[in-house]
């Protein structure tokens, strides 16, 4: 809806989500991914993730929340340590691949090993 040039959102009229726009302070970020939020820290040290900046607040995205998500998962449930996770990462990016569908073909290349 639109009042005096300004769009006013109702529940019909939703604000759109926008995955890029970083809406999520650490604290935040680390509860929705269930970890402390000098993980998040760490994984920002390591080049993982790169959190927009307002002043010295570090503010994470929806994109930034998933990615995060995904190396935690590759850490606990895939058993592989940062640097394994920094490789994967690397070899995914260079052939334009997300990561899960890169896991899925190598395990898949695995199995036909057997």
């Amino acid at each position: 809806m639109l009042i005096n040039g300004v769009v006013m959102y109702t529940k019909r009229n939703s604000i759109p989500h926008d995955e890029e726009r970083p809406v999520y302070t650490i604290s935040i970020a680390a509860e929705l991914i269930g970890c402390h939020p000098r993980t998040l820290r760490i994984y920002e040290e390591e080049g993982f993730v790169e959190p927009h900046r307002q002043g010295q607040r570090r503010i994470y995205s929806q994109i930034d929340i998933q990615r995060i998500k995904k190396i935690v998962e590759l850490l606990n449930e895939r058993h592989m340590n940062l640097s394994g996770v920094r490789a994967l990462f690397e070899v995914a990016d260079h052939f334009h691949l997300e990561v899960e569908q890169m896991i899925d073909e190598l395990l898949a290349d695995m199995e036909k090993e057997i």
